[in-house]
């Protein structure tokens, strides 16, 4: 640390991109970030950037230096372009936090890397469907029904579901307040996550039920084995969850497949994308439309049976026009005598009125 603490004020830093981060840097997420975030960037750095960064000087990386390690990075490593782009993100990050402490001058070299394009595409994210969700939380045990109920429809993280306490919950919704990742108590993951969501007649029904089961307690951890202690919502989805969900041939995709699967819920019903968004406490509504709107195959054949039902409508409306215009067609008009055209006597209204042409037009 006195080495990092002593070149990063100098105007001719020599210290290297390894020193920065494992002196600096990481210390730095440590007691500013949220702890999933700083292991998240630990794991990062030490299993695909340390590696590759050798001896090479903070102030002298460029952004050459950046594109080639991630090339690198991804020849080596079968690695989604998701996973690469988290990668860019740390190493951004790490720049970032450089230009703040005087340690680096300049634009961030990471900001104009791209992502190699033969990069393997990410997987499929998934949604349980509403459908779905009633099918397993009848095959569940209390305690496990109340889980996903809760995370499916009121759409709580997995550490939202840990933080959960008696004093949030109001009977008509809950109040998020905490959030619990290991053994760490947060504040939920954003400023927009630190609110109510509203709480439906089936899911107060199903939270009663179990709070009754428990001896009505008014304080104390919602989910929890009878220790007192929050539950390991993890454990509970791989020994129970995924049982319930293999019985009616459905996989298990973890905890946010019900995340998701409430905004799709909520989307095919006609809810907007703002609303979306505030229940599930999203900051950008981006977020919500690119990665938690699934649009079920059953609404995809709803929308195109719509496009056939309103392609009979306008064949049977052309049916229709053609059969009056053909009715007029047959009309005899009246005739003269002798056979010739009626006289037509053209007689100039009075001032003050509008002369009507009467004509049969077709529709």
């Amino acid at each position: 640390m006195q080495t990092v603490n002593r070149d990063r004020l100098s105007a001719n830093s020599r210290i290297t991109l390894t020193a920065f981060v494992e002196g600096a840097y990481l210390p730095w997420t440590k007691e500013e970030r949220r702890a999933s975030t700083s292991k998240g960037h630990h794991e990062i750095w030490t299993n695909h950037i340390r590696d590759h960064v050798g001896e090479l000087r903070l102030r002298e990386f460029r952004t050459v230096d950046a594109s080639r390690m991630l090339r690198a990075i991804a020849r080596e490593n079968d690695l989604t372009k998701t996973t690469l782009q988290h990668i860019k993100s740390v190493l951004s990050t790490i720049f970032t936090y450089a230009k703040n402490e005087g340690a680096f001058d300049g634009a961030n070299p990471v900001d104009g890397v791209l992502i190699p394009r033969h990069a393997k595409e990410p997987g499929e994210t998934h949604a349980y469907d509403l459908g779905q969700v009633l099918q397993v939380l009848d095959r569940l045990p209390l305690l496990e029904k109340s889980l996903v109920a809760t995370a499916a429809l009121a759409g709580l993280r997995q550490g939202e579901l840990r933080g959960l306490e008696w004093t949030d919950y109001t009977g008509a919704e809950l109040v998020i307040k905490r959030s619990i990742w290991m053994s760490v108590v947060n504040l939920p993951k954003t400023r927009a996550s630190r609110d109510s969501v509203p709480v439906i007649p089936a899911l107060a029904e199903i939270l009663d039920e179990y709070r009754k089961s428990m001896g009505s307690p008014e304080v104390g951890v919602v989910f929890h084995s009878g220790d007192g202690l929050p539950i390991c919502v993890d454990k509970v989805g791989r020994r129970v969850i995924r049982q319930a969900l293999e019985a009616i041939h459905l996989p298990w995709y973890g905890w946010h497949a019900f995340r998701r699967g409430l905004a799709s819920n909520l989307y095919a019903m006609g809810a907007q994308d703002k609303v979306v968004q505030r229940i599930l406490r999203h900051s950008k509504p981006h977020v919500t439309r690119e990665r938690y709107i699934k649009v079920f195959d059953c609404t995809v054949l709803e929308a195109v049976e719509k496009v056939q039902t309103r392609i009979e409508e306008l064949r049977q409306a052309k049916e229709n026009r053609q059969q009056l215009e053909l009715k007029f067609d047959d009309a005899t008009l009246p005739t003269a005598p002798g056979g010739g055209f009626p006289h037509l006597t053209l007689v100039r209204p009075p001032v003050g009125h509008q002369s009507i042409a009467c004509s049969v037009v077709s529709c």
